[in-house]
């Protein structure tokens, strides 16, 4: 009797200790973390210089992980990845998270690089002095983004209506082409784009209005579920980096111009722009917020997104 209750014990003590390691492999048994960024912008500063230091690779290798970066140069297929599973990170704006959300992607936001108030350039010699004057031009833009809605939030504000002006949807180097060559009256892009045209001599930005474009990051909801310390790891990382920018500048600025190929004077010029000490807090939920009824009512997504129950639930203030 004694031997079968020992043997019984010896059996109990081994199953506990194979569930907790299958538990413990559940979170952390992954081969590689994909990260990556829309197009190359100044707002993806902290996650261009963790990249930049190889911090990312000094954290996760530890643990035995890889990182694979990726570029993407269209929204959509950011979201194909995440649902495909082909990417579990991603530095953008909000837009294609939402986007992603409301077609049934597990997509959350959990965390922001920075925050910016979106330009609208003009050429240099134009008679274009403020919004109110863009009555009747054409305007580029990436329709769908932080900029779409930007622009029209800002032509409501200043009364005029959408059909008053020719909104043409081009992507980032088309719009520069067509700005650069006349074709187009104004240009609502983003740095460094903006600052390459003031520093060239080309245009110039129009009073500011009140529209933010906020720089966050995207996580893949089941990479979260299943690897969540994995995540933590690379979230730690990214905060690790957005405190050395503070402290660092000026180095910071020499890093994003050698990742984003572009002179430091531009980056310079571009810096002050950024505010690099937001968090995710209730304004910016209810901005985000404000731009999934925006993607709603231009038929952008065909499903109401509730920012703070479906993209960002672990908020609680």
């Amino acid at each position: 009797m004694k031997i079968f209750s020992r043997n019984l014990f010896t059996m109990l003590i081994l199953s506990i200790f194979l569930l907790t390691s299958c538990n413990n492999n559940k979170k952390s048994n992954v081969g590689t973390v994909k990260i990556g960024c829309f197009y190359l912008s100044v707002d993806y500063a902290p996650y261009l210089i963790a990249k930049y230091k190889h911090w990312f690779e000094d954290s996760l290798g530890v643990k035995g992980i890889n990182v694979e970066y990726t570029q993407f140069q269209t929204l959509p297929t950011i979201n194909e990845a995440f649902a495909t599973g082909k990417i579990d990170v991603v530095f953008e704006a909000e837009p294609p998270a939402i986007i992603g959300k409301a077609s049934g992607i597990d997509i959350t936001i959990r965390d922001i690089s920075c925050s910016l108030v979106q330009e609208v350039l003009v050429h240099q010699n134009s008679t274009i002095k403020t919004i109110a004057d863009l009555k009747g031009k054409k305007i580029a833009l990436l329709s769908g983004t932080s900029s779409h809605y930007g622009v029209l939030k800002m032509l409501k504000e200043n009364g005029i209506k959408q059909n008053e002006v020719q909104i043409l949807d081009m992507m980032f180097s088309d719009a520069k082409a067509a700005f650069e060559s006349g074709q187009v009256d104004a240009w609502a892009a983003a740095p460094p784009l903006v600052e390459q045209e003031e520093i060239a001599g080309t245009g110039r930005t129009l009073p500011r209005g009140d529209a933010f474009i906020n720089s966050i990051m995207a996580v893949r909801g089941g990479f979260i579920k299943n690897h969540s310390d994995v995540f933590v790891t690379i979230d730690n990382v990214f905060n690790k980096a957005k405190d050395w920018l503070l402290l660092n500048q000026d180095s910071a600025i020499i890093i994003v111009s050698i990742q984003l190929n572009v002179p430091v004077d531009v980056i310079k010029l571009a810096w002050p722009r950024h505010n690099w000490k937001v968090k995710l807090n209730q304004k910016i939920i209810d901005d985000i917020q404000n731009k999934a009824d925006f993607l709603k009512e231009i038929g952008k997504i065909q499903h109401s997104v509730k920012v703070k129950d479906d993209l960002i639930p672990f908020y609680s203030k």
